[in-house]
């Protein structure tokens, strides 16, 4: 009887001290992996503004002195991993070969934008998660590459 009864204060001691710190299992989820940072900072140098467009307001926010995940566009999941992108209807054009160094990435949006080039130069197959693609009108032209075909994963494009 008496070993129940410390077991319980022991049950409680721990369970208390865990619920103490919740800024910690926030912190974990809002935490940025440098490699992911750097894979969109990367991103937001390549992407430019076409001529008599304006300025994409989620590029223009994204600092680097403040955790990726936190950035308009961009979601992680709880390790920090950068699991999707949105970068619809933003007037941009450039290249995205940077988001292939995401390889926990599972969704996609550049919907909108201004690309004006084919999407063989990319590799989709470096993404083994990926399940959402969006680049509808958004000058894409050409062919789509045999790399999405082997997407298993693929549910939407």
């Amino acid at each position: 009887m008496e070993n129940l009864g410390i077991l319980i204060a022991l049950f409680f001691l721990f369970s208390s001290s865990t619920s103490l710190h919740p800024s910690s299992h926030t912190n974990l989820q809002n935490h940025c992996l440098d490699v992911q940072r750097s894979a969109l900072l990367q991103l937001q140098h390549h992407l430019y503004y076409a001529p008599n467009f304006t300025f994409s307001s989620k590029l223009e926010l994204w600092d680097p002195n403040t955790h990726c995940c936190s950035w308009k566009g961009v979601t992680c999941d709880a390790l920090g991993h950068v699991i999707g992108i949105d970068l619809s209807y933003q007037n941009i054009s450039g290249n995205f070969h940077s988001i292939f160094n995401l390889h926990h990435l599972q969704r996609l949006n550049l919907a909108g934008n201004n690309f004006n080039t084919t999407l063989f130069q990319y590799e989709f197959g470096k993404l083994p998660k990926f399940t959402h693609l969006n680049l509808s009108a958004s000058c894409f032209h050409g062919q789509i590459p045999v790399g999405i075909s082997h997407l298993t994963r693929e549910t939407k494009l």
